[in-house]
């Protein structure tokens, strides 16, 4: 790690995204704040509803872009657009007009669509191949380390300030974060002429879709993604705080909350020191406790044995995340990861608002044990069913060589 850190312009991105995440969990907390209060819950959900679908809407077409310009750049203008997002939120959250409140929550989620694949996809340009992997662990930590961190100096900004003037301090992270961008100025990585339209950009969306369909590992891992938020994190982080609260009191999520971030810097720094041969079977092998945690919804385990189980699936999804980024950064050409990655995110978490909306209602009418136990069985079933297709075990398509897409339409 201390390698990486010496290169300065690494250095300064990992610190300058690694403030931005903590701007980011501040902001959770103060728009929660400041919305709930005084518009109730269901306002604050549609709010959540914006962001999330506005991201999904764009998540595609944003790969296009990373993969024209330079992936900075695209960052850069990412926070440009999160930033008049919160601004808006700032303004219009306790009092605006409700469709202005929404519009700038939907701003903040066409920067997170931008954001997402550009950060990733600007790490191999940033580090050399044998220093990808610990570049995405240390990434990895930072970001969930960040976000912890962040949304406990929320907490005690809007305690012992208010909610506005935590808010002021996000957008602080978000001009380091813009500056920084601008200085580092990564070069763009495809020869692609811009333009051409909407037609062009469906063509090389397109494009990337195709990438990843030639790599049936790839395919099969983004597809298991996509079933298991939608059947058991989705749920489980829906329902798991009305029982932590049931159980164990009003304490007791923040504690659930923070034994995850603990569990996925572990995860990640240990990933980091190993070179599983097969790294595609190591990811798995540490993904399946997972299926263990919605089985905290029906046993009254104590409450540390509660937290227990949630670090040691997020020390798997950090171990995983590591080896599964480091992937695809390598087996795919720069010139389409940024479409590779949106359409990763894509699959991830597309679904996941529909879950998040439904659970409730599913667990009302069929009851916490029965959807606790589906959950577990998919998880635990869909982990290992991809091995039947070939290169999930290594993570990789031996011999495979892209060839250049097709020329885009005029």
């Amino acid at each position: 790690m201390r390698e990486l850190l010496r290169d300065p312009r690494f250095r300064a991105f990992w610190l300058s995204q690694a403030t931005s995440v903590v701007g980011n969990g501040i902001t959770l907390v103060a728009v929660a704040a400041l919305v709930i209060p005084a518009r109730g819950g269901e306002v604050y959900g549609l709010v959540l509803a914006a962001e999330s679908a506005t991201m999904a809407v764009l998540l595609l077409g944003s790969g296009v872009l990373v993969d024209r310009y330079s992936r900075t750049a695209v960052m850069a203008l990412a926070d440009v657009s999160r930033g008049a997002g919160v601004v808006g939120l700032l303004l219009l959250a306790r009092s605006g007009p409700l469709p202005l409140l929404l519009l700038a929550s939907a701003l903040v989620g066409a920067g997170v669509a931008l954001h997402q694949p550009a950060h990733r996809a600007a790490l191999p340009q940033l580090v050399g191949a044998d220093d990808l992997r610990r570049a995405n662990a240390l990434d990895t930590a930072t970001m969930r380390l960040g976000l912890g961190a962040g949304t406990a100096l929320g907490g005690v900004l809007v305690a012992v300030w208010d909610a506005r003037h935590a808010i002021l301090v996000d957008l602080g992270t978000f001009v380091a974060s813009l500056l920084t961008l601008l200085w580092l100025r990564l070069p763009p990585v495809s020869e692609r002429t811009p333009g051409g339209g909407l037609r062009r950009v469906l063509h090389e969306a397109r494009d990337g879709v195709t990438e990843v369909r030639r790599r049936p590992w790839a395919a099969v891992v983004m597809l298991q993604g996509t079933l298991q938020v939608l059947c058991l994190f989705a749920p489980a982080f829906a329902l798991i705080p009305v029982v932590a609260l049931d159980r164990y009191g009003s304490s007791a999520y923040g504690w659930f909350m923070t034994s995850g971030f603990v569990g996925s810097v572990i995860g990640s720094a240990l990933v980091a020191r190993t070179s599983p041969r097969r790294p595609g079977l190591s990811a798995m092998n540490a993904l399946a406790p997972c299926c263990l945690l919605p089985l905290v919804l029906v046993v009254d385990l104590p409450l540390i044995a509660f937290c227990a189980v949630n670090l040691v699936s997020w020390v798997g999804i950090g171990w995983f995340s590591v080896l599964w980024f480091s992937a695809l950064q390598t087996e795919f050409p720069p010139a389409v990861q940024g479409r590779v990655f949106s359409l990763e995110s894509l699959a991830t978490f597309g679904l996941e608002p529909i879950a998040l909306a439904v659970t409730p209602a599913v667990a009302a009418a069929v009851g916490v044990g029965p959807l606790a136990v589906v959950a577990a069985a998919v998880m635990l079933i869909s982990t290992y069913a991809v091995f039947l297709v070939p290169g999930v075990t290594t993570f990789g398509s031996a011999g495979a060589a892209s060839p250049e897409p097709a020329p885009a339409p005029a």
